[in-house]
């Protein structure tokens, strides 16, 4: 078994660079648009259950 102190070097490749495309003002507005409907959707989950209970609140007492 031979012990050496030779190593030999890497070989680096680079990879080709993609040209990332800034979304267009349309695109843009459209993100915005679906990333307000999320929020909206997750605050307005339980629109159904709160009203029920406003209704059953105005409901006289028999």
């Amino acid at each position: 078994m031979a012990i050496g102190f030779h190593r030999e070097s890497a070989t680096i490749y680079q990879f080709p660079i993609k040209a990332v495309r800034a979304p267009s003002r349309f695109e843009r507005f459209r993100m915005m648009e679906r990333e307000a409907a999320d929020v909206c959707d997750a605050l307005d989950s339980c629109w159904y259950h709160d009203e029920a209970v406003r209704a059953d609140d105005k409901k006289p007492n028999s």
